[in-house]
């Protein structure tokens, strides 16, 4: 897949705009120049809209640059009053960490991270003779210093070392000065390792660093400014496709989204966003898991990826992000609806009852197709393969009857349907099994605790059996379903919630999950439910859809 791109201008940035980070939730922190003066702005929501971004300037200032942002949307960078001072903004309160004292040069802040340490350097001249700079860690009002051993100092500029990005594990990348041109850093456990873009023949200079440990940057090659990214030990070059040899990087999220400017033909200057295309899963995955972000927080309506094998998260990645899939649509399961071959994403609109497929591989949205509408008081109760056909199959059960009706997809379509039976309320699905060519329900009376299996075959109930009771204090926690599970938010009642350890990053408490899985029993034959309506499956692109309520609206179109 490639990379998309959407540019951010702000309204009335008559000289320019630049976004300059980026945080987990897609908040964007950056400037812009106007009649004024230079203008702090946030842009914050997920949309992108940059008709009233908030505005970041300290009281009575008009020249202040924002640079980093971290997940609490606290910012870090710098104002100028005759000499540049670095400032933190935390929830509307500016604190202004080191002055320049009206001296040339002065404090600037590049970078934060979720600690709310700031990273940054300083440098001051007398005139046309300049002192060296140096970089800064800034935690809790103290200051550690940066050098990097192979910065020189050059009297009729800066030069020395300069700090831009730092991660929660303390890790600092910027760049130097040295004897032999501007080299980017990595600072981590007290040692420096220089980066070098192979293409960055006149320089590199690494301005951010995510909590996976990619580096993003730019470089001055043969024929411009370009910006980067490194990852896994290669470097891969951002360009925006609008840009006139002038592409700059400064910001990364954990989700490898990256933001910077660039300078069109015309000489103007431009802010974008630049989404990569996730990688495929490491070697070793065995299973996959989808956190959704819980409504209200600031990762409403953003969906992760999490590859895992070995007891253990080998990579995550962004599968949505923040209004490609709007909030009304909540997540149903993981399945293979695809022919089988994916885990592929079923999500529910909550105000319709509308199913649609969202086809997942190699950890990236290939395409979407709608299954159709059924009514809101059939729920989804349990996915395996009831049609013994290899496929994954899905079984409603209507709320007000308990009747059971199975649907048969395959190639994201619906290819058949039967109606199971009807059985009392108080019998609710305690897991899905499956194995071999076929899926069986387990079933528990939530009076007595009793459990029974039903052996399903060609949609049909082929035999059953009570497995005993079991005292209501115990609850299943999670079926015996195949490895790849997802987990989401706004899931029918009666979902099993499984029993993992909770994620450390780059889930926050923002993120929510619960399994997929859940609901009744079946027995008498009665008339089922009308055949839901549906649209024919297409392989279509998920980005080429244009619907307002379902549609993904990828970020390649520009702002």
């Amino acid at each position: 897949m490639p990379i998309t791109f959407v540019t951010i201008d702000i309204p009335g940035a008559t000289f320019g705009t630049y976004a300059n980070g980026i945080n987990d939730a897609g908040q964007i922190a950056g400037y812009y120049t106007d009649g004024s003066g230079t203008q702090g702005f946030l842009l914050s929501g997920g949309s992108l809209t940059t008709n009233n971004p908030a505005v970041v300037n300290p009281p009575g200032e008009h020249y202040t640059l924002p640079w980093g942002i971290n997940n609490s949307t606290q910012i870090a960078g710098s104002f100028n009053q005759g000499s540049s001072s670095a400032f933190l903004y935390n929830n509307g309160v500016y604190t202004t960490l080191a002055s320049g004292g009206g001296l040339q040069g002065g404090y600037f802040g590049q970078g934060i991270n979720d600690a709310g340490q700031v990273v940054g350097y300083s440098y001051f001249a007398l005139g046309t003779t300049y002192g060296q700079a140096s970089g800064f860690i800034y935690t809790n009002g103290a200051f550690t210093r940066l050098n990097d051993p192979s910065a020189v100092t050059n009297p009729f500029g800066p030069t020395g070392t300069f700090a831009e990005g730092i991660n929660n594990a303390g890790q600092v990348v910027g760049y130097y000065n040295g004897a032999n041109g501007t080299h980017g850093f990595l600072y981590s456990n007290g040692v420096y390792t220089t980066l070098d873009d192979p293409l960055g023949v006149d320089g590199t200079y690494a301005t951010a660093i995510n909590n996976t440990g990619q580096i993003a940057g730019y470089f001055i090659g043969a024929n411009g400014y370009h910006g980067f990214v490194y990852s896994g030990g290669t470097y891969t070059t951002i360009d925006d496709p609008q840009a006139a040899g002038y592409t700059f990087v400064y910001g990364i999220n954990d989700a490898g989204q990256v933001v910077g400017s660039y300078r069109d033909a015309s000489g103007g200057t431009h802010g974008f966003v630049a989404t990569l295309p996730a990688a495929p899963p490491p070697a070793g995955t065995s299973a996959d898991m989808v956190l959704r972000g819980v409504n209200g927080s600031v990762q409403n309506g953003n969906y992760q990826i999490y590859n895992i094998g070995q007891n253990a998260i080998l990579a995550a990645y962004p599968l949505v992000r923040s209004g490609q899939i709007g909030t009304d649509w909540t997540f149903v399961t993981l399945g293979g609806f695809n022919d089988g071959d994916t885990s592929d994403m079923l999500l529910r609109n909550s105000a319709g009852g509308a199913f649609q497929i969202y086809n997942v591989a190699s950890n990236n949205i290939t395409g979407s197709a709608s299954l159709g509408t059924v009514g809101l008081d059939w729920q989804p109760s349990g996915f395996g393969n009831f049609s013994s056909l290899g496929e994954t199959d899905m079984i409603l059960r209507n709320s007000g009857t308990g009747g059971l009706q199975v649907y048969d997809i395959r190639n994201n379509q619906i290819t058949g349907s039967a109606f199971m039976g009807t059985v009392g309320l108080n019998w609710q699905m305690a897991g899905v099994s499956n194995h071999g060519t076929q899926s069986d329900l387990v079933l528990r009376d939530s009076g007595s605790g009793g459990l029974e299996i039903y052996n399903i075959a060609n949609n049909a109930i082929t035999g059953a059996a009570f497995l005993g009771a079991v005292g209501l204090d115990w609850q299943p926690s999670v079926a015996a379903t195949k490895a790849t599970c997802c987990c989401a938010t706004s899931t029918p009642a009666g979902s099993c919630s499984t029993t993992s350890p909770t994620i450390r990053s780059p889930a926050r408490s923002f993120w929510a999950m619960s399994g997929s899985t859940g609901s009744t029993r079946a027995l008498p034959r009665s008339r089922g439910p009308a055949h839901p309506t549906w649209c024919c499956a297409t392989s279509t692109p998920a980005h080429s859809r244009s619907t307002t309520s379902r549609a993904i609206r990828w970020w390649d179109q520009r702002a």
